[in-house]
């Protein structure tokens, strides 16, 4: 057995993660203030997040991955330029061309208008857990970063706080929505499927459930509290193991996807 054909099941999920990864993050920058924030810090999230999208587009390269890699570094050389109009620009133009590339597959993988409601689901889905996993990350990142600069008003953090746990929130409803779904309504084929999550992926659904929705969702109920007094050098430690869960949620629940054909 060649090494592509060993690597690709367990490249597929991560990589799928990455993008939603790019493309929250991207999100995220967007909502804040670039006149209240050094360019340096938008540098530091564009490095951070063009890396692992570079070695996923030489490990796999797709179309669609390889135009939104090449947007990144052009955001990231527009962050060089005076004008600060080129900036936008091309966040906002990498934002689309990311968001396109990880809902496309969702679009195109059902030839049935029957099946809209699935489709619509895995939509939902991925653009969820993009915005669980920008939140996180642009959330840890600028949490570190009122370390620099302790003018910045807490406000900004607080704001990526409420999305993170309006993700969490989000996230739960529709893995409930989903699979009760497919239960009533699915017939004999979908309830094959979830008989799959109580026997072959038993592990896998309880990881996905326990640490990537709830574990995150009890992190941002945390994180939410704690700026509430505020303390933000503590929120940034929790958002450091908020990246933790949901990072191995969204792994399990790509890779239960890619196995069971049901969103997660």
């Amino acid at each position: 057995m060649s090494w592509a054909n060993l690597v690709t099941p367990l490249a597929r999920p991560i990589f799928h993660a990455v993008q939603e990864l790019a493309v929250g993050s991207l999100f995220c920058l967007a909502l804040l203030p670039p006149l209240l924030i050094r360019r340096g810090f938008f540098h530091t999230c564009v490095l951070i997040v063009a890396s692992p999208m570079g070695l996923g587009v030489w490990v796999s390269p797709t179309p669609a991955s390889t135009v939104f890699f090449v947007s990144l570094l052009l955001y990231g050389g527009s962050l060089w330029m005076p004008d600060g109009r080129w900036p936008t620009l091309m966040l906002r133009l990498s934002l689309a061309i990311g968001t396109v590339g990880i809902v496309l597959p969702s679009l195109t993988s059902f030839g049935s208008l029957s099946l809209f409601a699935t489709m619509t689901a895995q939509v939902l889905n991925t653009l969820t857990s993009a915005l669980i996993l920008g939140t996180a990350l642009i959330g840890m990142l600028l949490g570190h970063y009122y370390l620099r600069d302790s003018q910045l008003p807490v406000a900004l953090i607080r704001r990526l706080a409420n999305l993170f746990l309006l993700a969490t929130v989000l996230q739960g409803l529709f893995l409930l929505v989903n699979l009760g779904a497919l239960y009533l309504f699915g017939g004999a084929e979908a309830a094959a499927k979830i008989g799959l999550l109580s026997s072959s992926y038993v592990a896998v659904f309880l990881g996905r459930l326990f640490v990537g929705i709830l574990g995150s969702f009890i992190l941002a109920c945390v994180i939410w509290d704690t700026l509430r007094i505020p303390n933000v050098q503590a929120a940034t430690g929790f958002f450091y193991i908020a990246i933790l869960t949901v990072t191995i949620g969204e792994f399990l629940g790509r890779y239960l996807w890619h196995s069971t054909a049901i969103p997660f």
